[in-house]
C-alpha cells in the first residue's frame, strides 16, 4: 500500500447470510505491485477501547515501542486510605467478596450491577495491558496496592481502571438510552403515510427493509441478528481464548457470569452501532481541489496496472485499448474520458490487488511515495485533473489518472473538524443523562487481563450501514420530482437505482438526492435505463454487464450479484416498472425490492418475499448484473482491519475512534 492515508480496497461480501455465520468475514488480502515495494501501517497489536467508551475518560497512558513502566518495584506499597465517598477513591480497595446482583447505577432501564461491572474493569485492565501503554502497573500483582503514574487524581491503579470502566458503562448505556428516546433526523422530503403504511405494508416481509419508519433507531436486520447471536459469538471467543466455554470465560476472566458477560456485550456493541449510525450523516468542510503548488499538498490518483506476463509492454496495452473500447462503447466521447470510465476500467482489467476493486483509486498520497517516474509526473507542478499518461518499466504498464491534488493543511483541519463533532456526540450523550454510581456498593472479583474490550466488541458488522438492500417507496415522496415528473408516478427506476446505489456503495443515497443528481435521465415512460451503465463507477460501483438473457441473470444470483430487472406489462405492472433482485431463497425464488407500494397488495408473492423466476421473466426484458459490494472497514488500531482505509494521525486511528485518543 501507500501510505497510511492511502485509498483502501476492502472487504468483499457476497451475501447477507455471511455476515451472520461468520464472527469475522474474510478479508480481501491486499498486496502492491509498484516496484518501490509494499507501504504497510505499523500493526499495533492489540486495539484500544471502542471511541464510544474513552472520550471524555481520564487520561491514560501513552502507546509506545518501549516496554511499560511498572510499579512493582516500589517498596512497601500499600492499599490507600478511603476517600471522597461520591466518586472513585471512595474505598481504598474494592477488591471483596459482595452481591453480584447489587445495582451500582442505572440510566432508564439499563442497570450496572457488579457482576456486569467486573467485565466492565477487566476489559478495561485487559486492553490497557494489550496496548502495551505506559506508564503501566504490574498487572500480575495485586493492582489496588501500586500508585498510578497515569492519573494522580486517584489513589491506585485499581481505581484507575475502575474509573475508566464506570466512563465506558455511562457511555454506553448513555447512548443506548438515547437510542430509545431522541428521534432520528429524517430528511424534508421523506412524508411517509401512516394510513398507505398500515394498508399495504403491514406484516409485510419487506417491512423490515424500510429505511426511515422507525421514528428511534433500531439495528437494521442484520445488526439485530448479530446482537442476537452474541451467546454463541461468545462461545467461540471462549475456545480461541482457551477456555472451555463462555461460562468459563466469564468466570476465570472476569469473576462473574455468562449471563452478566452477554449483557456488557450487548450493551458495548447495540451502543457502538448506534453511535455508528449517528456519524454516517457528519460533515466537515469539502476540501476542493487546488491547482495551487505551494506548501505541502496530496494528490488523488486512479491507477491501472497491465501485467506484461511474457507480451511485450505494447501488446499488453493494445490488448487493453481494444478490451476499454468495446467496454466504452456505449459513452459519449466526453464521458469516456471521465473519471468514472477510468475507474471502471481499472475495476475490471486492472492487475493491482491493492486498488482495482475500488476502481483504481489512490487518495492522499504524498509526495516520495511512489516509484520514481510515477511519483515525478503526479508532483509536476504543471499536472491537471485529467491527465492520463502510461509508463512502462519491468512491472508491466502503468496507466495513470490524475484526480487533483488537496492542501494538506486543509484535509488536516477537515478531519479535525470532523473528529469534533464525533467527540460532542458523546459528551452530549453524557450529559443528557447523568449517573450517580454507588461507589460503597462496588466489589471487584478476582480476575484475569486476557480478553479485551476490542474482544468484545465487533465493529466489522457496525461499519456496514447497509448490509442489506434497504426498501424505498416512490409514495413517500410526493412532493418530489424527478426531471419534468414526479416520483411517485414516473420514479420506480430512479427509486430503484437509490435502494441500490445506497447498498453498494453503503452510502445514504435516498430518492430525492438521486432525483437531484440524475433527473437528466427522466422521461415521459420513466427512468432511461443507460444510468445502471454510466453512473455506477461515479458511486463506487460497478456493473458486470446488462444482458436480455434471463439464464445469466440467475446464473448472477447464483453467485450472489444484485441484478436489476426491467419489467414489461405483466405481472408486475401494467406499463414498465423497475424491481431489485436481492438473493435466492432456500426455496429457489427470489427475494425482491419493490418501489411501489401498491403492489404490496396487488402481488401476492410478496406476502412472504418469495417470487418465483417465472414472475420476473415472463415480462422482464433486461437485466443489469452488478459486482460484489465492496465493504470499506476503517484500519484501525482498534477495529484491528489490516486496510488502510481512513487512517488519521502517526497513532493509526480511525476517524471513528480518533474522539477516544
Amino acid at each position: 500500500m501507500l501510505s497510511g492515508k492511502s485509498q483502501a480496497a476492502g472487504k468483499i461480501r457476497k451475501n447477507a447470510s455471511h455476515l451472520i455465520e461468520n464472527r469475522k468475514h474474510p478479508c480481501y488480502t491486499i498486496t502492491n505491485h509498484f516496484p518501490k515495494g509494499v507501504f504497510c501501517v505499523k500493526r499495533i497489536l492489540a486495539a484500544v477501547l471502542a471511541v464510544l467508551l474513552l472520550c471524555g475518560c481520564a487520561p491514560a497512558g501513552d502507546n509506545g515501542d518501549a516496554p511499560g513502566e511498572t510499579t512493582s518495584a516500589q517498596a512497601g506499597a500499600t492499599v490507600p486510605a478511603d476517600g471522597d465517598p461520591n466518586d472513585v477513591t471512595c474505598k481504598g480497595t474494592y477488591t471483596r467478596e459482595g452481591d453480584t446482583s447489587a445495582v451500582i447505577a442505572r440510566i432508564g432501564d439499563t442497570k450496572l450491577t457488579n457482576g456486569e461491572l467486573a467485565v466492565w474493569y477487566w476489559a478495561e485492565v485487559s486492553q490497557y495491558r494489550a496496548d502495551g501503554k505506559t506508564p503501566a502497573p504490574d498487572f500480575d500483582a495485586p493492582l489496588d496496592t501500586q500508585p498510578c503514574q497515569a492519573d494522580t487524581t486517584v489513589g491506585s491503579w485499581q481505581q484507575y481502571f475502575l474509573q475508566q470502566a464506570l466512563n465506558a458503562w455511562h457511555t454506553a448505556a448513555a447512548l443506548n438510552q438515547r437510542s430509545l428516546e431522541v428521534p432520528l433526523v429524517l430528511e424534508p422530503e421523506y412524508q411517509p403515510d401512516p394510513e398507505k403504511y398500515a394498508t399495504y405494508m403491514e406484516g409485510m416481509p419487506a417491512t423490515k427493509y424500510l429505511y426511515g419508519y422507525n421514528r428511534f433507531y433500531s439495528p437494521n436486520t442484520m445488526h439485530q441478528a448479530y446482537l442476537d447471536s452474541l451467546p454463541d459469538t461468545l462461545k467461540t471467543l471462549a475456545g480461541e481464548k482457551g477456555f472451555a466455554d463462555a461460562a468459563a470465560l466469564a468466570q476465570e476472566a472476569f469473576g462473574t457470569t455468562e449471563e452478566a458477560l452477554t449483557a456488557m456485550a450487548q450493551l458495548l456493541n447495540r451502543s457502538y452501532m448506534y453511535f455508528t449510525n449517528l456519524t454516517y450523516d457528519l460533515t466537515s468542510p469539502e476540501v476542493a481541489y487546488t491547482e495551487s503548488t505551494d506548501g505541502d499538498y496530496l494528490v488523488n490518483i486512479k491507477y491501472i496496472l497491465l501485467k506484461t506476463d511474457g507480451k511485450t509492454a505494447g501488446e499488453a496495452l493494445s490488448e487493453f485499448q481494444q478490451a476499454a473500447k468495446t467496454r466504452l462503447q456505449p459513452l459519449t466521447q466526453t464521458e469516456q474520458k471521465s473519471e468514472a470510465a477510468f475507474k471502471d476500467l481499472a475495476h475490471l482489467y486492472s492487475q493491482d490487488e491493492a486498488s482495482a476493486l475500488d476502481g483504481g483509486g489512490y487518495s492522499r498520497v504524498k509526495k516520495g511515495e511512489l516509484p520514481a517516474e510515477l511519483d515525478s509526473w503526479c508532483f509536476d507542478p504543471a499536472r491537471k485533473s485529467g491527465d492520463t499518461t502510461a509508463i512502462t518499466d519491468d512491472d508491466g504498464v502503468h496507466i495513470l489518472y490524475f484526480s487533483g491534488r488537496l492542501d494538506a493543511a486543509a484535509v488536516e483541519t477537515a478531519d479535525s473538524e470532523l473528529t469534533e463533532q464525533e467527540a460532542d456526540i458523546l459528551t452530549q450523550a453524557r450529559a443528557e443523562y447523568p449517573v450517580d454510581f454507588a461507589y460503597d456498593q462496588i466489589a471487584l472479583p478476582e480476575g484475569k487481563a486476557e480478553v479485551t474490550t476490542s474482544d468484545l466488541l465487533y465493529p466489522d458488522i457496525a461499519h456496514e450501514r447497509f448490509p442489506e438492500i434497504p426498501l424505498y417507496l416512490q409514495q413517500d415522496y410526493p412532493g418530489v420530482m424527478f426531471g419534468g415528473f414526479q416520483l411517485r408516478t414516473n420514479g420506480c427506476g430512479i427509486t430503484t437505482m437509490a435502494m441500490v446505489a445506497s447498498y453498494l456503495s453503503d452510502e445514504l443515497l435516498t430518492p430525492p438526492e438521486m432525483c437531484r443528481r440524475y433527473g437528466s435521465y427522466s422521461h415521459r415512460n420513466g427512468t432511461d435505463g443507460m444510468i445502471f451503465v454510466k453512473e455506477p463507477p461515479a458511486m463506487d460501483f460497478y456493473l458486470v454487464e446488462k444482458t436480455y438473457e434471463p439464464a445469466k441473470a440467475w446464473e448472477g444470483l447464483e453467485n450472489h450479484h444484485l441484478v436489476v430487472s426491467i419489467q414489461h406489462k405483466g405481472y408486475w405492472t401494467r406499463g414498465g416498472h423497475y424491481i431489485a433482485l436481492q438473493e435466492i431463497t432456500e426455496d429457489g425464488n427470489v427475494q425482491v425490492r419493490d418501489s411501489n407500494i401498491y403492489n404490496y397488495v396487488r402481488v401476492p408473492a410478496h406476502v412472504n418475499d418469495e417470487h418465483t423466476w417465472a414472475s420476473i421473466t415472463s415480462a422482464g426484458s433486461g437485466y443489469w448484473i452488478f459486482d460484489y459490494k465492496i465493504t470499506r472497514i476503517p484500519g484501525c488500531a482498534r477495529c484491528g482491519d489490516q486496510s488502510e482505509s481512513s487512517l488519521v494521525g502517526e497513532n493509526f486511528y480511525c476517524r471513528k475512534c480518533a474522539p477516544a485518543v
